[in-house]
């Protein structure tokens, strides 16, 4: 399968390639300083770092939920399947990794007079991945992590002697307000260092009811602070080596260090998890839309070679922009939501889950109001016979309440499921250009060499894996409870259409009943 994918071997794992590899000599030896190591792209990020044979990955971690940062980040070793050389050599991962307790919210990161010490001293490269991805996270919250966060590693990186490259991951929806996102720094409203400054000095929850206002015309809270982040660093790029990446949706894996890894049900993940469980049957949206997805490990690939790349360009004042990168699909190889409805149709009934609650099949529709009135027989109505039935089986009725989640999940992405953008990807393209041979085999990057169709192979298994937590081994026993949703559903529809037709006789036929007689009473 992995031949059919990319035109290129995997050539990762090859000790002779490798050693001929740019890119990874580039690391090779280097101190690494990893904020959002915990997170989805973190955990790659941290595999592949190692990959590289890195001096040391240094992680800023915090407690949570009674567990301490070493426990959390041994939970995640041993867990996560993508750190695949683990159970065997569970002491080298932990040669290579440092713990530092701390958070993106807290003045200095949290961190110990100590552990800034030993930042200045060791660090070269710094990798800024944390964030807090959720869109309904109230406007003082998204902020203190993703812009104070942002402000706080700046003032930490300023005293690093050895710093080579600063990476900050944003979103290529950061200037979504833009039809045309060029990969430049955009211009922020106001100074991000004031607006956190205004934020912080505002009651929480008078600042819940200006925030629609404050944001305007950014959708949500999320987009508006990355916006903000992104001014950050924009004021320091000419005493930071700092490097700005926008991936725009990331899915799971392509290939490294496993195929269709995924740990998150964001952006599309979602979308596709709903409609191949049977929940999401209906999507206010344009299914000619381009959905701009890109692979994870491609994400983390192209961030890697963007440090590399520019870190034998020297910064030109007079071209500020020209650190920052556009990691997206759209301009060198399109996919729309009718692929994604087409693909989703074709895998149904080979690879279903058996935690599908109802027949496969999803409506896109471009009418906000059509949407409307039609979630109530596709979503609600349905639902609430779910219940009706779970109850009468002495189980417990919870379809309902799953709709509404479903329904602010949807809500949540029709701002990007019903507009499209065009993203400049110049500068990108030109950093794959430039990658040797060897390293376009062990770091792929390049979106153009992705054939959907393969991948979407991948990728619902990986869902059907790693989000609805099923192997294939109850792939008989899914696939028989396909076929009976599949009777079930075509029967529903068949009875409700014959239902519809001999309503719509009955009323016609009273109708010209009745003309027929107030004509002859007339005449």
């Amino acid at each position: 399968m992995l031949e059919q994918i990319f035109t290129s071997d995997d050539a990762v794992r090859d000790p002779a390639k490798s050693a001929h590899s740019p890119i990874r000599n580039f690391f090779r030896g280097k101190t690494v300083f990893l904020t959002g190591g915990t997170g989805f792209l973190g955990k790659l990020f941290i595999e592949k770092l190692l990959q590289c044979e890195v001096r040391e990955i240094v992680l800023l971690i915090r407690s949570k939920r009674g567990r301490t940062p070493r426990e959390r980040l041994q939970r995640q070793l041993e867990r996560e399947p993508i750190y695949t050389q683990y159970s065997r050599d569970a002491n080298y991962y932990w040669s290579k990794l440092r713990i530092m307790e701390g958070a993106l919210e807290q003045e200095e990161l949290g961190l110990s007079e100590m552990d800034i010490d030993y930042l200045r001293t060791h660090v070269e490269i710094v990798i800024h991945s944390a964030a807090d991805v959720r869109f309904d996270l109230s406007l003082k919250a998204s902020f203190r992590t993703n812009v104070f966060g942002a402000q706080q590693l700046v003032n930490i990186a300023l005293r690093m002697r050895k710093l080579v490259s600063l990476l900050y991951i944003s979103t290529a929806y950061s200037n979504c307000i833009q039809e045309v996102v060029e990969e430049k720094f955009y211009d922020t409203d106001v100074d991000p260092e004031e607006m956190m400054r205004v934020i912080e000095a505002i009651d929480e929850q008078q600042l819940d009811t200006l925030s629609p206002k404050i944001m305007q015309p950014w959708p949500n809270t999320y987009t508006y602070a990355k916006s903000q982040a992104e001014g950050v660093f924009r004021k320091y790029c000419d005493r930071l080596p700092v490097v700005l990446v926008r991936p725009s949706i990331i899915i799971s894996t392509l290939e490294d260090p496993i195929e269709g890894w995924t740990d998150n049900i964001y952006g599309l993940n979602g979308v596709v998890t709903g409609i191949g469980s049977g929940v999401l049957r209906i999507l206010h949206l344009n299914a000619d839309y381009c959905v701009d997805v890109v692979p994870a490990d491609l994400a983390v690939n192209a961030c890697l070679a963007a440090i590399w790349y520019t870190a034998s360009q020297p910064y030109d004042a007079a071209d500020g922009n020209e650190r920052v990168f556009n990691c997206i699909s759209r301009t060198d190889n399109p996919f729309t939501y009718r692929n994604v409805r087409d693909f989703c149709e074709e895998f149904r009934g080979k690879i279903p889950a058996l935690q599908t609650l109802w027949f496969p099949t999803v409506t896109f529709i471009e009418s906000a109001t059509l949407h409307w009135f039609l979630q109530l027989f596709y979503h609600f109505i349905p639902a609430i016979f779910f219940d009706i039935f779970a109850k009468m089986s002495g189980r417990e009725a919870k379809i309902l309440f799953l709709y509404r989640k479903v329904q602010q999940f949807a809500d949540a992405l029709e701002f990007f499921t019903t507009n499209q953008w065009t993203f400049k990807n110049t500068r990108m393209r030109k950093v794959y250009e430039s990658m040797s041979e060897d390293d376009k085999e062990c770091f792929p990057a390049d979106i153009k060499l992705v054939k959907w169709a393969d991948f979407m192979h991948i990728y619902v298994l990986g869902l059907r894996k790693y989000i609805l937590k099923e192997n294939l081994n109850n792939l008989e026993q899914a696939l028989k409870k396909f076929r009976i949703l599949k009777l079930a559903h075509y029967t529903v529809k068949t009875v409700a259409y014959l239902t519809i037709t001999l309503v719509a006789f009955v009323l016609l036929r009273s109708f010209w009943t009745n003309f027929v007689s107030y004509y002859l009473s007339v005449s």
